[in-house]
This record gives structure tokens, C-alpha cells and sequence, in this order.
């Protein structure tokens, strides 16, 4: 027997309901604070690799 498919709702009350899956826009998990953003940006990941060590083992001898 199949499980049966979620329900769809974009009711932020029916994120605690068994079976229904809430749809959000980006927005809105931004304005409530759901996710909080840790990636680098480029240029911090960048600076992060100057304080590698260039060694043979790191390179395969390249």
C-alpha cells in the first residue's frame, strides 16, 4: 500500500499538522527568521585559502 502524498497548504497555522506540507516563499522564511544565512561570500572564501599551506601531499606533487 502507497503512503498516501502530503497535503499543500501555504497556511503558515499548518506547519504542526501531521500530512500537510507548507509551502513558503523565500520571503517569508526570511522575514520569519527561519533560516539563517552562514555561506561565504566569495571573497571570504578566497582570503580563507591563503592560510593554506601548499604542500606536495596537498598538490599530489603538481
Amino acid at each position: 500500500m502507497d503512503p498516501k502524498p502530503p497535503i499543500i497548504s501555504r497556511d503558515l497555522a499548518d506547519l504542526m499538522r501531521p500530512g500537510v506540507m507548507v509551502e513558503i516563499d523565500p520571503a517569508e522564511v526570511e522575514q520569519l527568521g527561519l533560516v539563517e544565512e552562514t555561506a561565504l561570500d566569495e571573497a571570504d572564501a578566497w582570503e580563507s585559502n591563503a592560510d593554506v599551506e601548499n604542500t606536495n601531499e596537498a598538490t599530489h606533487g603538481r
